[in-house]
């Protein structure tokens, strides 16, 4: 597993950043996937960060743990993998409950495709893209 996954499923919730036109957007997300290379989360397509997402895919990613916090740069892409949306809702118990199936036409799951990634410890900071691509 990757450092960012370990570190994201350690979180009891993350920040997901993302572009409202021309101004950041921030919200409190929890759930993470990995798999085949990827790291995946869900949102529902009638809320604002799905519009947001499909408008402009570069997010950040902001967590904190247990000292340290997480600072990712990523294009998201949508998956309409049916597989890749089962393995989210599977190891995802609450997902299950807002959505029921993988082809409930409310879920949307996107890949994160990173662009940057950086692991922060009081003064020290592990730049960890290439571990992550």
């Amino acid at each position: 597993m990757s450092k960012t996954y370990d570190f994201l499923k350690d979180c009891n919730f993350y920040y997901l950043l993302t572009f409202d036109g021309d101004y950041p957007a921030g919200r409190p997300i929890s759930g993470i996937l990995e798999a085949d290379g990827f790291m995946y989360f869900g949102t529902r397509t009638d809320k604002a960060v799905y519009s947001q997402l499909i408008q402009n895919p570069h997010v950040g990613l902001i967590a904190f743990n247990k000292g340290r916090w997480l600072r990712l740069q990523a294009d998201a892409e949508e998956t309409h993998d049916t597989s890749i949306r089962e393995q989210y809702l599977s190891r995802l118990p609450a997902e299950i409950r807002r959505f029921g199936t993988a082809d409930n036409p409310l879920l949307a799951v996107f890949a994160l495709h990173i662009v940057k990634a950086d692991l922060h410890a009081g003064e020290n900071s592990e730049d960890i893209t290439e571990e992550e691509k």
